[in-house]
């Protein structure tokens, strides 16, 4: 996600959304770094997913 930062420079947050299988949205969330690039964000945004999902499979299995 583009935005400003107080100093009115651009940069990438990242945010991802994780959807069931119809393509519902199960959860969402959005990093507190701002990233020069959105290459950095992406990546931020996927490890952030990829752990979400991790902990809801977790607690979903229990």
């Amino acid at each position: 996600m583009k935005q400003f930062d107080d100093a009115g420079q651009q940069v990438y947050r990242p945010s991802y959304r994780i959807l069931d299988h119809i393509g519902e949205e199960i959860d969402a969330g959005e990093g507190s770094i701002g990233f020069g690039d959105v290459t950095s964000a992406y990546n931020e945004a996927f490890a952030m997913g990829r752990e979400r999902l991790r902990e809801l499979t977790t607690d979903a299995l229990q």
